[in-house]
């Protein structure tokens, strides 16, 4: 079983499509595999090219693996990994000869880059991705929830009297904006990703942003909240919400996450979904109490000790 290792690259990406949609990998990647969509995945200003290899043996296609190289708060930066090897190469050593050469890959990075934390994420249950966590010394920390409502039937935002909402322009002042209020809603969630004005431009670059599906929330003339809405693939999404912490219990949450909705649903579509951390618990109580229920879990085994011994 001859086993080759290449880096993910443009002229591999229909042999990655063809992964993606394979149907021992589909229920675990979709809408990865539709088209454009793993394109413009790959376009996120944090993907790894250098540490996402693709796996052939005899020469076809059996596995791979998608890397995000991310900055960590407080100087931490992890690496996140999303592994697939189809069904008939499963259990032949293919999924560590990629998380090998992954790993190998970020630990050329500088001091200062080099992930302190690996993490591997797949949707459960699932048992195989389980045990192959378990056997690389991955120990299961968190689980995100993917939430759904229907589009239709939500109720009208409810503004607090203070604020004044805007759509993303796309001017330099937008940007400034919205990574000064990104950072102040999320700078002590887990797993925060410190943002940059430059890194909104890499965003607002990508082919699923909709600058009218991202709303900026004013109060007193600074972005107290905003709501960012895409469409990946065929899925609508409330993609990120956020709202500052001075600005926080006085419904501004919940009225740009009706905002979102009703952006999403006058668009076409007919279910909404989104992602939230499961230990977030006003989230949560926010997202419940606005009809969405939770459809999937995303587990996230981690291993602390980086690049010291991994691979």
């Amino acid at each position: 079983m001859p086993l080759e290792i290449r880096r993910l690259s443009p002229s591999s990406l229909d042999a990655a499509r063809a992964l993606l949609t394979h149907p021992s990998l589909a229920p675990e990647f979709h809408p990865l595999g539709l088209p454009a969509t793993l394109e413009d995945t790959l376009a996120d200003p944090f993907f790894s090219p250098e540490a996402s290899p693709l796996a052939l043996v005899d020469g076809v296609p059996a596995g791979l693996c998608i890397t995000f190289a991310l900055p960590g708060g407080a100087g931490a930066p992890w690496a996140g990994m999303r592994l697939g090897v189809i069904a008939p190469h499963r259990r032949r050593g293919v999924g560590r000869a990629l998380v090998a050469a992954a790993t190998a890959s970020l630990a050329r990075l500088g001091p200062a880059l080099r992930p302190r934390e690996l993490a591997l994420t797949a949707w459960v249950p699932n048992p195989e991705a389980e045990a192959f966590a378990a056997a690389l010394n991955h120990r299961r920390v968190r689980s995100y929830w993917r939430m759904d409502r229907p589009a239709a039937g939500c109720p009208a935002p409810i503004w607090p009297a203070d604020v004044e909402l805007r759509t993303f322009d796309g001017s330099d002042a937008a940007l400034r904006d919205w990574n000064d209020v990104y950072n102040a809603s999320f700078a002590r969630h887990y797993h925060y990703v410190p943002s940059t004005v430059e890194i909104c431009r890499a965003h607002a670059a990508r082919e699923r942003f909709r600058p009218d599906g991202t709303a900026l929330a004013y109060r007193v003339g600074r972005a107290a909240g905003f709501c960012r809405c895409e469409w990946i693939g065929d899925e609508a999404e409330v993609a990120l919400l956020g709202v500052a912490p001075a600005a926080r219990g006085l419904g501004l949450g919940r009225a740009l996450l009706r905002w979102g909705v009703r952006y999403l649903a006058g668009r076409g579509a007919g279910i909404v979904t989104l992602r939230v951390d499961g230990d977030n618990e006003s989230a949560l109580a926010l997202y419940r109490s606005e009809q969405f229920e939770v459809t999937r879990t995303r587990a996230i085994w981690s291993r602390g000790d980086g690049l010291s011994t991994a691979g």
